[in-house]
């Protein structure tokens, strides 16, 4: 079996002890770690693709998620030095890409959204 998610700051087993602090409580249930994950879908391109839409996907659509996977992954590495990427089919109409760096797990709300933009 293999988890994914957060790495909390409590057992996620005794979350509903901490959920809002509880009365006199300073704890709170809150994530310290998360994935970085990106998601890239087909119907992102609808408006350049000629071929297909919405989630219909052909021979034909697939250099345009090429090369977007070229783009990202040469800006996540190049731009913030991430190195450990994994690139995954989502198994519908598209791509996400894991960004499996410590530091990209620990990253703020704040650094999560400057990444993304």
């Amino acid at each position: 079996k293999i988890d994914l998610g957060p790495v909390f700051n409590v057992d996620p087993q005794k979350r509903l002890a901490y959920a809002g602090g509880g009365a006199g409580s300073n704890a709170v249930f809150a994530p310290t770690e998360r994935e970085l994950v990106f998601d890239i879908d087909m119907t992102d391109y609808d408006d350049v693709r000629s071929c297909c839409s919405s989630a219909n996907i052909c021979n034909k659509c697939w250099p345009l998620m090429t090369v977007a996977i070229k783009v990202v992954n040469q800006g996540l590495r190049d731009d913030f030095g991430f190195k450990h990427l994994l690139w995954v089919y989502s198994g519908r109409r598209g791509i996400h890409c894991w960004v499996c760096d410590k530091r990209a797990r620990q990253l703020s709300n704040e650094g999560r959204a400057a990444v993304a933009e």
